[in-house]
């Protein structure tokens, strides 16, 4: 046998349980001992036992009496006792011995062999249920393996499909990629070539009516020359509005170029107080520049420089009521510069700020005229210009828009490149 079990034997005479000690030795188990009822009591609570050979007739407390509690406890209720008796051999003992859960009464003297025989029975019986047990535990936790193999197949098949799943998700997402930058770029063909298209009869308009109001072409009455004159002025609106849509198709397609040269401050600001003073004269506004220390320069392209901030100016002119409109310079920390181009007109509502910086959109209830363009080309711009162009605002408290430029681009870009379309946007 692979594996020992324990025996107990009880007797209050120790000739007895030397005699059981030689008979049971062959067996090759492990023999204990226990002189009282009480001792082997304890035993029987401290150890696991194949079988009992217990002496019926014991001082103090008889076998029948430790079989009782023995079987009374759960721990020990399953095992085996054989009882031992010298004198008790009536039918009424042996009953009593049965109805206490003997498995066997035997009597003094025995028969060796048979004795032998029969413990070892149990003993054997012991072992095939512990191995029972043991492939019981085995074949629970191979169920419980199984189980966990299952489990993570599952997840590995839905991981698999997830997996497949995002990647059917991702080649769709590409293809409509793809489909969008085609869209984009035949979009921007489309309004580069227009845009070209149509500035050659506008221009061409423009010059005619130019020279007939000059009176090239012979003298006009009042009515023809306001005719003439408000001819002129869509003209120049529409001429804005083409010029608009070349520079965003542009943007968007990457095709600015950039002449980085020293931008002079604050005398770009005072050339263009020069250009828009016909405008602000019209609306009533005055113009003041606060500059706050010496003059500086910067390495940026001054053409786009200009560009943003003539439409800070003409839209604080368009949109500030007559009031006054001020530009505060200064050089910021960083070497770069911070203009800030404040009215003190209408104000934009909180849930429009974000808009106004869409194309073709125009929030501002007093309809003045205007592309829609300007605002999100000049923030372009100025992110093309490594710059950021924001706005505080409150209705009815007027507008502050904030252009912040770097000291140069020299570190990032050629003299003139072309940056990608992801750039711009």
């Amino acid at each position: 046998m692979s594996e020992g079990v324990n025996i107990l034997l009880v007797d209050d005479r120790a000739e007895n349980l030397l005699a059981l000690e030689a008979i049971l030795e062959t067996l090759g188990q492990q023999l204990i001992r226990a002189n009282s009822g009480p001792e082997a009591l304890k035993k029987v609570l401290e150890t696991e036992f194949a079988v009992i050979l217990l002496d019926v007739q014991m001082p103090g407390m008889n076998g029948f009496e430790v079989a009782e509690i023995i079987k009374s406890r759960e721990k020990s209720r399953t095992i085996p006792i054989i009882f031992l008796s010298a004198i008790s051999k009536e039918d009424a003992y042996v009953f009593k011995g049965y109805s206490m859960g003997a498995v066997d009464y035997v009597f003094k003297p025995f028969n060796p062999d048979v004795l032998r025989s029969k413990v070892a029975v149990f003993v054997d019986l012991f072992l095939k249920q512990r191995e029972i047990q043991r492939q019981g535990e085995l074949l629970r936790e191979s169920q419980k393996r199984e189980l966990e193999l299952e489990h993570r197949t599952s997840l590995l098949e839905t991981e698999a499909r997830s997996a497949a799943k995002l990647s059917q998700m991702n080649d769709e997402l590409h293809r409509r990629q793809i489909a969008l930058e085609q869209a984009m770029g035949a979009r921007n063909r489309f309004y580069a070539s227009m845009s070209h298209e149509l500035r050659t009869p506008i221009n061409a308009v423009i010059g005619y009516r130019t020279l007939m109001l000059d009176n090239i072409y012979g003298p006009l009455n009042a009515k023809q020359k306001e005719g003439l004159q408000r001819t002129l002025k869509a003209a120049r609106h529409l001429l804005e509005l083409v010029n608009d849509v070349l520079d965003l198709s542009k943007i968007e397609a990457g095709k600015i170029e950039l002449s980085l040269q020293p931008v002079m401050f604050p005398s770009v600001i005072e050339d263009l107080f020069v250009t828009v003073r016909p405008l602000a004269d019209e609306y009533g506004s005055s113009l003041e520049l606060e500059m706050d220390g010496d003059s500086f320069n910067i390495v940026s392209d001054p053409r786009r420089v200009r560009q943003i901030l003539l439409n800070l100016l003409s839209n604080a002119i368009k949109f500030g009521e007559g009031k006054p409109i001020r530009v505060v310079c200064k050089q910021n920390a960083d070497k770069g510069v911070d203009i800030e181009v404040v009215d003190q007109g209408v104000g934009i509502a909180k849930d429009d700020i974000s808009r106004i910086f869409e194309e073709f959109v125009q929030v501002s209830e007093s309809k003045q005229p205007g592309t829609g363009l300007g605002l999100p080309i000049s923030r372009r711009l100025a992110q093309l210009l490594d710059g950021a162009l924001s706005v505080h605002s409150e209705p009815g408290q007027g507008s502050s828009f904030r252009l912040t430029l770097p000291a140069t681009l020299e570190d990032d870009m050629a003299p003139t490149a072309e940056l990608s379309a992801a750039t711009a946007a």
